[in-house]
């Protein structure tokens, strides 16, 4: 027969054992740890068991940076040369490095590695514009958006210019009178759709004599 008392006697041993700190708890930076050299990987990040001082703590492992490969070169040296002649939104860069053969990866790798301010490539890309055609505030915003660039990297090219939009309207109501007939109100109606504010498109038209 057993022997009850026993078994309940040999359970309070078992529970009155010593933890080891260790054997449970998640490694992270700082954290003791027992063994020097002893890795452990806690939420996909791997620690090494190193000597502080006189203390052994958990070490993040420090992520080792990889050589780039051939593909990888060249999309970052052509990504440059594209640069170096015109601006480029982030996405524009890559889906143009894809246009010339990259896989997408390489393609992002090759743009990343300028880390280029793309904010100013906005700017670039607005004064680009500008000397081309003219634009209300909001149409130029939009049309840099369709270029690639975020919102706020649109808006901040399209500020960087200081661009007297009454003057813009006056160049898109002439440009307007080049190829066809309008009234005056019909050019204004025009210019409010290219996103000029009224008073701007109003400005625009009169510079060009309508009445």
């Amino acid at each position: 027969m057993v022997n009850k008392k026993i078994i309940a006697g040999l359970t309070l041993a078992l529970l009155a054992l010593p933890q080891s700190p260790t054997a449970f708890a998640a490694a992270k930076e700082g954290a003791k740890c027992t063994k020097a050299g002893a890795k452990e990987t806690a939420k996909g990040v791997q620690f090494t068991c190193v000597k502080k001082g006189t203390k052994l703590v958990w070490n993040k492992a420090k992520a080792t940076a990889t050589k780039e490969n051939i593909n990888q070169s060249n999309a970052r040296k052509k990504a440059a040369s594209y640069l170096s002649l015109t601006a480029f939104s982030r996405s524009g860069l890559i889906k143009q490095l894809e246009f010339e053969g990259f896989s997408n990866a390489d393609a992002t790798y090759g743009a990343d590695a300028q880390n280029a301010e793309w904010n100013k490539q906005a700017a670039k890309a607005a004064g680009n514009y500008l000397k081309l055609s003219a634009f209300s505030r909001s149409g130029l915003i939009k049309q840099l958006e369709y270029e690639g660039y975020s919102n706020a990297d649109a808006t901040f090219g399209t500020d960087a210019q200081n661009a007297d939009w009454n003057k813009q309207a006056a160049k898109a109501a002439a440009n307007y009178l080049s190829l066809t007939a309008f009234s005056r109100s019909g050019l204004i109606e025009q210019l409010v759709y290219e996103g000029y504010t009224a008073e701007q498109a109003a400005s625009g038209v009169a510079s060009t004599g309508l009445k």
